[in-house]
């Protein structure tokens, strides 16, 4: 059995809490748009492939270069501060598109909501 390593999602049940925790995050403020996007999109695969998912798989692709949630550690100061304003326009562009989608995700999975 090939052992699991930091990228495997898990289960179905796993991904689906995964899901609802991030979807929440992104709707709480708690965590930014493109790193919550970016997160709910690996989950896709092992949900259901749908339009809430593409949305966030394309914001994904569209910033795999940009420094966001705890890879910012990894970065330097000016080289940060020269891609910010980036990361907040794109996250201002795509903040409603993101949150419906993240709204749909709870309807969808979270019995809760």
């Amino acid at each position: 059995m090939a052992a699991r390593n930091s990228l495997d999602t898990g289960s179905g049940k796993d991904s689906k809490e995964k899901a609802i925790k991030t979807a929440r995050a992104v709707l709480d403020g708690k965590m930014g748009i493109i790193e919550g996007a970016r997160l709910l999109s690996t989950l896709a695969p092992d949900l259901v492939p749908d339009w809430n998912f593409l949305v966030l798989a394309a914001l994904d692709s569209e910033t795999d270069d940009l420094p966001v949630g705890k890879e910012r550690k990894l970065w330097d100061a000016t080289a940060l501060a020269e891609r910010d304003p980036v990361i907040s326009q794109i996250e201002a562009d795509a903040k409603q598109e993101v949150e419906v989608a993240c709204r749909n995700i709870l309807r969808r999975f979270d019995p809760a909501s």
